[in-house]
């Protein structure tokens, strides 16, 4: 049920609003209502909750205004169901009475936990939850301040417990709104809620009563994506972290560059339009196979440079240009040391300013472990997000760099300084997603940039290095989006995936192993990677083939015989591939667990948070252990689905549907086309 909590308003006020709910919180401490005025609102047929706080009031002026909702039902039977907050940690004999009391008028008693500054241990959680009801609860409301994904997860872990019917259990704050919807999903008995325009609600972090509305209804949530059946033949997509790479690449290279295997998708065409600022020449032309190839015209780096130099490119009052980087965290980061690098090649100084579009707005882009003036480049924003602006020259030299930034920011780096006029060293502190660096290496290699290191903790960058065009270049298929639809093909029927890179330097061809860990028949069928079709034959490319390409190899995993193993797995080197683990872990007969919860915070969504709101939601049992998930084996049931506009967290709910008897609706498909837009072309 939806409750309204009503708080600082008048009689008339709490009336009025009284008729857009069946049920509402009247908090008693907080009005200002007389002994008539509350006597004849406890009359009225609706339910009501009468809560008073004594932490708000004395105990005699609570006891007092309490009193007054109780005698209303004594005065007139014919009214709705009533019920009786009362505090926890209320004195005992204030508490006993009131319970008695209200009891003997027919309220249902609640008794409210609240601690506004952190979130007990569970055991402790389940103590409170077992005095309450030997105090006389028949309700027990648990409300906490979740400060951490882990004491979110213990919160909600209550409802694998204790009967639902019976609890209240969520958090306060914005951070923790999720809880609340995650409870009433459960069977939550109330759902609490404030006014549309309310600048005063009664708990902070509350839903406002259109959200609540929402949550309870269909109208939020219009794709029906359950009752599908996967393909059993696909094509895997171009990898967009390969393309954006690639895409960067042939604009710093001197001449024309013709990428094979492109697949549009928001993120790689934000390349596209960022080298087209740039200069470059951009034609996208529609073939037979893969179905597109970009042919890229540049005149390299220094060319650029005099480009952007241009009083038309940079605002003659700021001196300045823009460069929109759209909704791809990876291609804002590698734009940050290609601005520096632009700059020095300038001989007046210049700034760039970096911007971009939906969630990555709301993303920490520099964090603190990203220092950058030590390579020339100077940033400035406001909490490290977007729009930066950047001013400064790239150079190069001896640095040194905390790995816990991530794996994008580097991968800039690598990129940008063999381009510098100096060399450089680069020693980094704790190396992390060391898998997507190994895949920048190999993509400039490829335009013949070369770059060594030692384990990823040093790197060597020779100077003064030039990117070579690419007459013929094969972007590679996508592991991540095939490790979605390889766990697809492992929980149903069985899947065949063509265009894959074997042995590629993508960190999600992990999943192969992982699934084979856990029981999986999978057959790989290897072939070079440059094939041209002649007729229906596929044969080695040739310097001067004009005819499409055929990429990759061919991945088979068939129909499972027997149940799934569960696992173990240490994601904080693969990110991206911890959605997929999750769906997989779901379908693994007993208990598995996913390291690398920490890594998830600062993507399109809290993606730790998402997957135990929506999993659970759908009657999984997830629960958070430091840095860990732990997945239990569970039949998921129907529900309304968020995607937290985050396109591996929409994948993911697919996927995870194709085992769900009941229907599951979902908010956003649209959040997909980031990088697969197809995707949900696989399930029929």
């Amino acid at each position: 049920m939806i409750c309204l909590s009503i708080g600082t308003v008048g009689y008339d006020k709490i009336v009025s609003s009284l008729s857009k709910v069946s049920i509402a919180e009247i908090r008693l401490d907080l009005t200002s209502l007389n002994r008539e005025e509350t006597i004849n609102l406890f009359k009225t047929k609706r339910d009501l909750i009468a809560t008073c706080r004594s932490h708000s009031l004395d105990i005699q002026e609570c006891q007092k205004r309490i009193t007054w909702a109780i005698m209303a039902s004594r005065i007139k039977k014919n009214v709705g169901k009533r019920y009786l907050d009362i505090d926890y940690n209320a004195p005992t004999e204030y508490r006993q009475s009131l319970v008695r009391l209200a009891r003997n008028y027919g309220f249902t008693i609640i008794l409210s936990y609240h601690n506004y500054n952190s979130t007990e241990s569970f055991e402790r959680l389940c103590e409170i939850y077992q005095e309450a009801l030997s105090n006389g609860a028949q309700i027990v409301k648990i409300v906490t301040n979740a400060k951490t994904i882990q004491e979110a997860a213990r919160l909600i872990k209550l409802y694998s417990v204790y009967p639902a019917e019976n609890l209240v259990a969520f958090s306060i704050g914005d951070n923790a709104k999720f809880t609340r919807v995650v409870a009433h999903s459960l069977g939550s008995p109330v759902i609490y809620c404030t006014e549309d325009n309310n600048i005063n609600p009664t708990a902070p972090g509350q839903l406002t009563l259109s959200e609540a509305k929402n949550i309870l209804s269909k109208r939020g949530y219009p794709y029906l994506i359950s009752n599908r059946t996967l393909q059993n033949k696909v094509v895997a997509p171009a990898s967009k972290s390969h393309a954006q790479r690639a895409i960067l690449s042939s604009a710093l290279a001197k001449g024309k560059t013709i990428l094979y295997g492109y697949t549009p998708c928001a993120d790689s065409e934000s390349a596209l339009n960022l080298i087209k600022s740039l200069g470059c020449k951009v034609k996208v032309e529609k073939c037979r196979i893969p179905k597109f190839k970009i042919t890229i015209e540049s005149k390299g780096i220094d060319q650029i440079s005099t480009y952007l130099s241009k009083e038309e490119i940079f605002s003659k009052n700021l001196k300045s240009t823009t460069f929109n980087v759209g909704e791809s965290g990876l291609l804002c980061r590698l734009a940050i040391p290609l601005s520096g690098l632009i700059c020095s090649k300038s001989k007046k100084e210049k700034k760039i300013i970096i911007k971009g579009e939906g969630t990555l707005k709301n993303r920490e882009i520099i964090g603190s472990s990203h220092s950058l003036d030590q390579f020339g480049i100077n940033i400035h924003s406001k909490s490290g997000k977007l729009p930066l602006t950047l001013t400064g020259k790239l150079h190069g030299g001896d640095f040194k760099l905390s790995g816990k930034g991530g794996s994008q920011l580097m991968s800039g780096l690598l990129m940008t300084l063999p381009l510098c006029q100096d060399s450089s060293t680069i020693v980094v502190d704790e190396p992390t997603s060391t898998p997507y660096i190994d895949l920048t290496i190999k993509s400039i290699k490829e335009f013949g940039v070369n770059v060594s290191h030692n384990d990823f903790f040093e790197y060597k960058i020779l100077g003064r290095q030039k990117y070579k065009s690419r007459p013929y270049f094969a972007i590679d298929g996508d592991w991540s989006a095939a490790s979605m639809l390889l766990v697809a093909g492992v929980i149903t029927n069985g899947i065949v995936i063509s265009n894959l890179p074997v042995n590629s330097k993508q960190a999600d061809e992990k999943i192969i192993e992982i699934l084979k860990g856990c029981g999986a028949e999978i057959q790989i069928t290897e072939l070079p990677k440059y094939l041209v079709m002649c007729g229906d034959t596929p044969c080695l490319l040739k310097e001067d083939s004009k005819e499409d390409i055929v990429l990759g190899s061919v991945i088979e995993v068939a129909k499972p015989k027997k149940d799934l193993l569960p696992f173990e797995f240490d994601a904080t080197n693969y990110p991206d591939l911890f959605p997929t683990l999750v769906v997989l872990a779901l379908n693994c007969n007993g208990t598995s667990k996913i390291k690398g919860i920490e890594r998830l915070s600062n993507k399109e969504s809290n993606r730790a948070q998402s997957l135990l709101c929506e999993f659970t939601k759908l009657g999984a049992k997830i629960e958070i252990d430091g840095d860990w998930m732990i997945v239990h084996k569970g039949n998921l049931r129907g529900g309304l689905c968020s995607a937290h506009n985050d396109h591996r967290i929409a994948m993911a709910i697919i996927t995870a549907s194709l085992n769900c008897k009941d229907r599951i609706y979902l908010d956003n498909l649209n959040c997909v086309s980031k990088s697969y837009p197809d995707f949900i072309s696989n399930f029929k």
